[in-house]
Formats: C-alpha cells, sequence, structure tokens
C-alpha cells in the first residue's frame, strides 16, 4: 500500500502535504482566535496576514531546495514552482513567515514580540497535528530499532522493511509537553514581552538537534555524523541565545 499519497488516474494527491495544510490552517484559526481574546487588532491581522502566508511557503520552499539539491536536477529553473516535489520545510517556513511579520511591525510600530507570543500556542497545535502527519503517512520515519515500540510500515515512501523509530511520535509528546507547560505560563509572562517567544522557539530548535539523531529518511550528512538539519538547528539557536542575551542587558 501506499500511505504518502491518493491516485485518481494520472493525478496524485500527497497526504503528507494535504495534511501539512490542514495544520497551517487549524494554526493559523487558533492565532486568529487569540489575537481577539488578546484584543490585538484584528483589521491587521487580515490585511497583512496573506503576506505572512507568502512569506511562509517562499522560507518553506527555499530551505527545501536546499535540504535537497536533486530537486533542481529532476526541475532545472522550474525547481521553485515544482512544490510537490519535496514540498515545504517546516523550519523555512517558520523563519520566512516570522521575518514577514516582523517587517510589517516594524514599518507599524508594533510590538513584534507581543504578537508572537500570542502565536507560540497556535504554533505547537500546528506542529502536534503535522506530528501526526508524518506518522501515519511515514513521511518522516526513524532508523532501524530493535525496541518493542519500532513501527513498521509498508508503503512506497519508506525505504527501509524493519521496525523503526516513530520518531514523529516521539516529536508529538515534546510538542504536546510544550503545549501545556507554555499555556500554564501564558498569562504569568505577559508582563515579559517576549519571553514565552524566546523560550519556546530555543527549545523548539533544541529538540529538533536530538530528535533528528534518531530520523532514518534521507538528508544532506555533514562529517558523517551531523545531518543538516542539526547544523541550521545549532546555527539559529546560536544567533537566537545572542541575541536574547544582548536584548537582557540592555533592558537592565
Amino acid at each position: 500500500m501506499n500511505f504518502s499519497q491518493l491516485s485518481f488516474g494520472f493525478f496524485a494527491i500527497k497526504l503528507y502535504g494535504t495534511i501539512l495544510s490542514i495544520a497551517f490552517m487549524i494554526s493559523a484559526w487558533h492565532y486568529y482566535k487569540s489575537l481577539k481574546k488578546k484584543q490585538l487588532p484584528i483589521d491587521f491581522f487580515l490585511h497583512h496576514f496573506w503576506r505572512w502566508l507568502m512569506g511562509a511557503f517562499f522560507g518553506g520552499r527555499i530551505i527545501a531546495l536546499i535540504l535537497e539539491p536533486t530537486i533542481f536536477v529532476r526541475n532545472g529553473l522550474f525547481s521553485f514552482f515544482a512544490f510537490w516535489d519535496g514540498e515545504f520545510h517546516s523550519l523555512g517556513m517558520l523563519i520566512g513567515f516570522s521575518f514577514v511579520l516582523w517587517w510589517d511591525m516594524k514599518k507599524s510600530g508594533k510590538s513584534f514580540f507581543k504578537w508572537t507570543d500570542v502565536g507560540i500556542l497556535p504554533m505547537i497545535l500546528g506542529l502536534m497535528i503535522a506530528d501526526l502527519g508524518g506518522f501515519f503517512t511515514g513521511a518522516i520515519y526513524g532508523k532501524e530499532t530493535i525496541l518493542p515500540w519500532g513501527v513498521q510500515y509498508e508503503t512506497f515512501g519508506v525505504d527501509v522493511l524493519t521496525p523503526v523509530h516513530p520518531v514523529t511520535i516521539y516529536a508529538f509528546f515534546i510538542h504536546l509537553w510544550m503545549w501545556w507547560w507554555f499555556k500554564k505560563r501564558e498569562n504569568t509572562w505577559e508582563r515579559f514581552t517576549g519571553r514565552l517567544t524566546v523560550r519556546a522557539i530555543m527549545f523548539l530548535f533544541l529538540s529538533d538537534f536530538v530528535l533528528q539523531f534518531f530520523r532514518g529518511d534521507e538528508t544532506i550528512i555533514i562529517f558523517q555524523v551531523f545531518r543538516v538539519e542539526q547544523v541550521l538547528d545549532v546555527l539559529l539557536l546560536s544567533i537566537l541565545f545572542w541575541w536574547n542575551k544582548k536584548r537582557v542587558m540592555s533592558d537592565t
């Protein structure tokens, strides 16, 4: 069986890509409701969300092309628009979305971190849905394991026929714990604008770095040890740590 896509004659729908789209829409709707609850200007959200969405698509596609350069071999100059090949990278979508959001906030004189603090819980909710999508379709799978909770796939998208680590289930429970932990502290940190955002993103990068060691799907390996996603995690985590330390020192 092929759990990675549904075929209709000459056409096929990638299930994981569809689940990612659903996760993004649910996350965006939850973000909209949270903004209303916090009494932030909804008109600003409605007029600018399409820009943030385009930033997410652009960033997600760029990172996907960087991590899978063979797409250029298959599609040439058309690679950026052949989004069904390699799809969109979730980290790139986050970067693209955040950059355009920051740019619009800067031009409008609004607090970037006030808006991102509200978006942390909706984002984690979307990640949990994406985790389940990756598990059920086999789009993201782990390395071989003899542990009793290993899962075995029978789908064309998974090259390993023996039991593998359910890495997306690991990620799901990490993100579920994060959602619960930050939900409890959401109101406590309201007077510290940006603390929720910075700590959540740093923990996401750190947990992703660890989880990458368990992944078995193909990617670029650096120094025969680290996946290229881990290099991005360390780079972004270092930048965020440096920036946060500089920000705290300037506040004091």
